[in-house]
């Protein structure tokens, strides 16, 4: 038995501390990466399901056909900008109409995956996920991968190389930052630039240390300029951005000219994308910044009104941000991907770190993140994978930090024994990783992300309809994306559609309209007569009642007759007339 425990011991030993300590836990991410990338990606992965993802998707896909930040998902408030911007009633172009609503720069980089996929743009009637969706989670997986090695960097500047190994597996067992990497969403992009900015800030705390002022606003620059790019990615990362001015005007020496280099490298990024908005609509921001005092989701969305005004919502911006404040206290464990470990973050805030460089950051850390938390307290984040999570991206630094303070703690207790050490370590990951098992042991699940989207169905209006022709729907960001066609956001009312398509005001005009579970998702005809589409409820009910509505031909589609096209004429009919 002695024997049998000293070889256990040497063992755990070589596994932890040994020379070959660290090849062996690298060999173990490698092969848990390879494991876990394929399992998302190709098992897991049942297409986009975000409108804001699909969205960003066709202006991809747009930039890379060269027509430049050109959208196919219309709304009644950007027509209506656009028209009283130029000051005119007539026909408005949208086939190739500027985006006014999306940050550029995840768009941009999806654009060249995007071109390398263009035999696959048009979705085949057989496929389950389309070929783009796949390929935009691709990338977005790519750089969640990329921006582990950048952590490790990071974390290992901060503590060492063999906790920057266990925060790195992790990371990588975080179910949270798998869905984002699916979802097609800008924050892996993000990710990786926040990455970047957390380790030139280091640099930048080490050049100042060792006394050297030149390199050190160098560093800040560079840092300034990164937190620019991840702006252009998401307009929330300015709010980032903010805290991380604050803690560098505090921290760097001399503090007026670090604020203003790191300053002036944001606003020289920023700016140019400013002005186009500017030039396009009349306002540097875009629609996004109405999000600030709107509610954004899809159904009771401002961008369904032709125009809007500021403090007609109902709801007073205080009255917003303290709502969405406590809305993100309550779901600050999903937020963070239910990680525990990350979760420790906040009592090693209480932990005075022997290193200066580790205590100063944390700082740093706690300082953009409250930046990211007054940000999400005006744009609210609708669930924990959605276009306003803004959580996930500090995700990797908290559990550097938790996990560095609990293993502090586990020191404390003395227990000596190298293999209670590994059972401890195991016992975290494991722990971390819960989420993630609970999800790849739960079985298969749908295959498609029904209820709303069905993408071959979808696909299939883009046979029905022409390039001359629009779309209305109640998922445009969807029509645009899977079917290739224009497609109008439902405004308000039927009067304002039937404004639209009488008097001629898009071009190509709208010759049909197709309805899905997002219209007519209540149990009750009275939710839907009470709720945010009752105009539109005698076409929602079964079954519907086209007397005075521009379009009388009208058919169910799947699954289960839920969606539902209305058109100026039987145009499924005449496709399956031509095919025989």
């Amino acid at each position: 038995m002695a024997a049998g425990d000293t070889q256990v011991q040497s063992a755990v030993h070589s596994l932890d501390q040994g020379p070959f300590a660290f090849y062996i836990k690298s060999g173990m991410i490698g092969v848990l990466i390879i494991a876990l990338t394929l399992l998302y990606l190709f098992v897991h992965f049942r297409g986009l399901d975000n409108p804001s993802a699909m969205d960003q998707a066709q202006i991809a896909r747009n930039l890379a056909a060269g027509d430049g930040f050109t959208t196919g998902n219309i709304s009644p408030l950007a027509l209506g900008v656009i028209q009283e911007l130029y000051g005119t009633d007539d026909t408005v172009d949208v086939s190739h109409f500027p985006d006014i609503y999306q940050a550029p720069l995840s768009p941009w980089v999806n654009s060249w995956a995007l071109s390398l996929i263009k035999d696959q743009w048009k979705m085949k009637a057989s496929e389950i996920v389309y070929a783009g969706d796949r390929t935009v989670a691709m990338v977005s997986t790519l750089f969640f991968l990329l921006s582990i090695g950048v952590w490790f960097l990071v974390i290992k500047r901060l503590f060492d190389e063999k906790l920057a190994l266990y925060a790195c597996a992790a990371i990588l067992l975080t179910d949270l930052m798998w869905l984002f990497s699916l979802s097609g969403l800008p924050q892996m992009l993000m990710l990786l630039l926040f990455s970047l900015v957390c380790l030139i800030t280091l640099l930048a705390m080490e050049a100042q240390a060792n006394e050297s002022p030149g390199l050190t606003i160098g560093w800040l620059i560079a840092a300034g300029a990164i937190l620019g790019l991840m702006t252009l990615a998401h307009g929330l990362a300015f709010w980032i951005f903010l805290g991380w001015l604050v803690f560098s005007g505090l921290y760097f020496k001399p503090r007026g000219i670090a604020v203003l280099a790191g300053l002036a490298a944001f606003a020289l990024l920023v700016a140019p994308w400013m002005v186009r908005n500017y030039q396009v609509c009349g306002n540097p921001f875009g629609l996004a910044v109405y999000g600030a005092f709107f509610d954004t989701a899809p159904e009771i969305s401002y961008l369904r009104e032709p125009s809007v005004e500021l403090g007609g919502s109902g709801t007073s911006l205080q009255g917003k941000a303290r709502a969405n404040l406590l809305r993100q206290v309550g779901n600050i464990g999903p937020y963070l991907g239910v990680n525990v470990v990350a979760a420790a973050f906040f009592f090693a805030l209480l932990h005075p770190f022997r290193s200066r460089k580790t205590a100063m950051f944390k700082w740093c850390l706690l300082a953009m993140w409250l930046g990211a938390v007054l940000g999400m307290a005006f744009y609210q984040a609708t669930g924990p994978v959605s276009e306003n999570q803004m959580y996930v991206l500090f995700i990797p630094l908290f559990v550097a930090y938790g996990m560095a303070f609990l293993l502090v703690l586990w020191n404390r207790l003395e227990l000596g024994a190298p293999v209670l050490r590994v059972v401890f370590i195991s016992f975290l990951l494991f722990a971390c990783a819960i989420p993630m098992l609970l999800r790849l042991f739960g079985g298969p699940g749908q295959r498609l992300n029904w209820p709303p989207y069905v993408p071959p169905v979808i696909g299939a209006l883009g046979e029905w309809f022409t390039e001359d022709e629009m779309i209305c729907s109640d998922m445009p960001w969807a029509v645009s994306w899977y079917a290739g066609r224009v497609s109008l956001l439902l405004p308000r009312s039927v009067g304002e559609f039937n404004r639209i398509h009488d008097y001629g005001i898009t071009s190509p005009p709208v010759r049909g309209l197709y309805l899905t579970p997002i219209t007519g998702n209540s149990r009750l005809f009275a939710d839907i007569y009470k709720g945010p589409y009752r105009e539109w409820a005698s076409l929602i009910t079964r079954p519907p009642q086209t007397k005075g509505f521009p379009f009388t031909s009208v058919t169910p589609l799947p699954i289960a007759g839920e969606c539902i096209i209305f058109a100026d004429r039987p145009r499924w009919t005449e496709r399956a007339d031509s095919e025989l």
